[in-house]
Parts: structure tokens; sequence; C-alpha cells
């Protein structure tokens, strides 16, 4: 295991949508810092829901050096499930600096 790499607690795939659109407008169209909206949250699942979406701001070749994953399945998973999220927000009219 390296230590500079994160593991991904929670999958794009695992968060509903309307939390994932409330969180991504919080954080990047209210520019709600990470560290302030994580004192807001309810639970640990809210928690790792956010620690998720704060990752939609680094580009997808940053990520694959950064995120953890066991197989490299999980991690095409975890970038799949990341593209399709970025879908769902562009066709709700979610734009954000995430994109």
């Amino acid at each position: 295991m390296n230590e500079n790499k994160i593991k991904a607690t929670a999958c794009y795939c695992q968060i509903p949508i309307k939390k994932l659109m409330e969180l991504v407008r919080m954080r990047f169209i209210e520019n709600v810092q990470t560290e302030e909206l994580m004192k807001q949250m309810k639970s640990e699942k809210e928690r790792e829901y956010l620690a998720t979406i704060a990752l939609l701001d680094v580009s997808e070749k940053d990520l694959i050096h950064m995120v953890e994953a066991e197989k490299p399945e999980q991690l095409r998973h975890f970038l799949d499930c990341r593209a399709h999220a970025l879908e769902i927000l562009k066709d709700n009219h979610v734009e954000s600096t995430c994109t």
C-alpha cells in the first residue's frame, strides 16, 4: 500500500442523485470549503459522500495516481462512475468548476 494514496470510501454510484447535486452546489457553486462542509455533515456516510465529491475537481489523470485500489477494475469502476456523475450534473444543469 502506498502511503500517499487515498482510499475512496464511497463511490459516485453510491451517492443518491439528490445528495450529489446538493453537495456539488454547496462545494463548487457556492464555494463552501470542504472542511467547512464536513462540519455540517450529520453522519459518517454524508462525510464519505462529500470526500468523494471533493475529488471532482481533480483531473482523471491525477486521480489515477492518487486513489488506492486493490485491483485495476476497482479504479476503472470509480472513474467510470465519476464520469457518469459528471454527466448527471451536466444534464441537470448543475454547472461547476469541477468539470
